[in-house]
């Protein structure tokens, strides 16, 4: 549009090269103005945000690109005594000085804090909702995240890390690509808490936007791509940074004060995780928080697997949410009394004179097909549930006690009765022939545990807490099938418990006692091998000793 005006009117060199003089002035004053705000806003030393960034916003390039031109064409019509060249490089420098007002007023909107984070949060959302292969650490723009992160942990910046943190969560990511911002809000809410852990970061600012974080994606959990596995991965974290927080805390590399609060924040979490999969939740804020957000049933047994692990808060409660989405109807007992959710659930699925009629109780039947399959992977959930329960013999500090969050016998045998109560069998030869059937049968593609192990691998979610398969942990097994075995009440028959420990090897069972003595209470091993496992599982027996006191037991 610029070359029409100066072919038709072109000016005089007197005049072109007054005009250019005054937009040269104006166009320096606009680059310096530029320069000082860049030089006391941002540090050369830090890449986020980063030049790539600011020059995308600000539109620098095209206008140093335009004044550059600008300066050619009025060269070349000085030299070349060309009138035409001349007007058409004073317009060019007349652009870039409107271009440049532009610059500037956008560049001066990155001076204030507000103005950095909006372009930060575009810049972030842009590049989670790249190719999946892009969202990855060595990504330049996560890269760049993620060192910004590091970097105000390291300089004990609580205002920078809570505004890092605010560009994330406020990150404006399509429903579509949430999964690459899923595994991005897992990565820095770890680096977060090991920074409170082991690098002395303020541990109130950690949990203030860990919790930021984890209500982030409780917002969106009808929006994930699969709220089943994300909602478990997060379970297994916050359980495992519970029981590492315990531990730290113990060996005096971790303050009480930050082990306090990250276990506060477990708990406090997997609570709001809980009702969030509760398909009638007790209490909550808006009718798009009623219902679960985990339907199908396959979902439902990837997410009981994860959150029953690392003796999380509320792992028993939870399986009152499965009873009721596999079932469609609620499970009315109270585990606190003795009663059995899981064996309830097997009643409902396959007994014959009791099973629940109901759309979500045929979809489960159809998962299943048979109870082989449902007392099969619910015996591997509680190989991993056993596996990684919390070590008896650490003291547990009283300033970590915390609502299911304890060191109380009573408790830890109510977790462990949620399994042991979930029987099939009665003696000791029965039991030692699941026993060969778990070890030694691998799983078909059709059964529910490769298929909540499959859809589990189909994400990208990496947490610190280990994921370990049922086969690797034979003691557990063994405890696995033992526990539903043992007496369940004082004084019970034991016979068939130390008839079926008798035959097993004995290195397996040298490895069950010294699992048993770790994370069960009492596991006092005496004279002969498998008391330990004996004497550990009548922890059971504390739950429901109310009940049977009332009956004059």
């Amino acid at each position: 549009m610029l070359v029409p005006i100066a072919v038709v009117h072109p000016v005089g060199q007197d005049d072109a090269v007054d005009a250019t003089q005054f937009t040269v002035a104006f166009f320096a004053t606009l680059l310096t103005g530029e320069a000082v705000i860049f030089a006391l806003t941002f540090s050369a030393a830090s890449s986020w945000p980063s030049l790539r960034a600011i020059d995308s916003h600000i539109a620098f390039r095209e206008w140093v690109f335009i004044g550059w031109l600008a300066a050619l064409f009025t060269a070349c019509g000085l030299l070349g005594d060309s009138g035409i060249s001349l007007t058409y490089g004073a317009l060019l420098f007349i652009l870039a000085n409107v271009f440049g007002i532009f610059s500037f007023i956008r560049l001066f909107g990155l001076a204030s804090i507000g103005g950095r984070n909006r372009l930060l949060r575009q810049t972030l959302a842009s590049a989670l909702t790249g190719p999946q292969s892009r969202v990855a650490p060595d990504d330049p723009v996560i890269a760049a995240y993620l060192g910004a992160i590091d970097q105000a942990v390291s300089t004990n910046d609580p205002t920078g890390i809570r505004h890092l943190v605010a560009q994330l969560v406020d990150a404006e990511v399509p429903p579509l690509q949430n999964a690459s911002s899923v595994a991005l809000r897992l990565e820095v809410l770890h680096r977060l808490t090991r920074a409170a852990l082991v690098r002395g970061a303020d541990p109130v600012v950690v949990v203030g936007c860990g919790e930021s974080l984890i209500e982030s994606l409780l917002r969106q959990a009808h929006e994930l791509p699969d709220a089943a596995v994300v909602l478990g991965e997060l379970s297994r974290y916050l359980a495992w940074l519970g029981s590492t927080a315990r531990l730290m805390s113990v060996r005096g590399i971790a303050s009480s004060r930050a082990a306090r609060e990250l276990v506060a924040m477990s708990v406090d979490s997997r609570l709001r995780i809980l009702l969030a999969v509760d398909p009638d939740p007790k209490q909550f804020a808006s009718a798009d928080e009623a219902g679960s957000v985990i339907t199908d049933p396959v979902g439902v047994l990837v997410w009981a697997r994860d959150y029953t692990e690392f003796q999380g808060a509320h792992q028993a409660n939870a399986l009152y949410s499965v009873f009721q989405i596999l079932t469609g109807t609620k499970f009315m007992g109270n585990y606190w009394d003795g009663d059995s959710v899981v064996g309830a659930l097997r009643i409902a699925l396959f007994s014959h004179d009791s099973r629940t009629a109901s759309p979500e109780a045929d979809a489960s039947r159809s998962l299943f097909g048979d109870a082989d399959e449902f007392d099969r992977f619910w015996t591997l959930v509680s190989v991993g549930a056993i596996a990684t329960l919390r070590d008896q013999r650490i003291p547990h500090p009283p300033e970590l006690i915390r609502p299911e969050f304890t060191s109380d016998a009573q408790l830890l045998g109510a977790y462990l009765r949620s399994f042991g109560t979930h029987r099939w069998f009665t003696t000791a030869r029965e039991a030692h022939e699941e026993l060969l059937a778990l070890v030694s049968r691998a799983e078909g593609p059709r059964s529910p545990w490769h298929l909540a192990r499959h859809r589990t691998t189909r994400q990208s979610l990496r947490t610190p807490a280990p994921r370990t398969e049922p086969q690797e942990r034979p003691a557990a097994m063994v405890l696995s099938i033992a526990c539903r075995l043992a007496p369940l009440d004082p004084g019970g028959p034991d016979g068939e418990l130390r008839a079926f420990l008798s035959r097993l090897p004995g290195p397996a069972l040298a490895a069950a006692d010294e699992l048993a003595a770790r994370v069960l209470p009492d596991a006092v091993g005496g004279g002969e091998p498998g008391d330990a496992v004996v004497h550990g599982l009548r922890v059971m027996q504390l739950v429901g000793a109310h009940t049977r006191v009332g009956h004059g037991q």
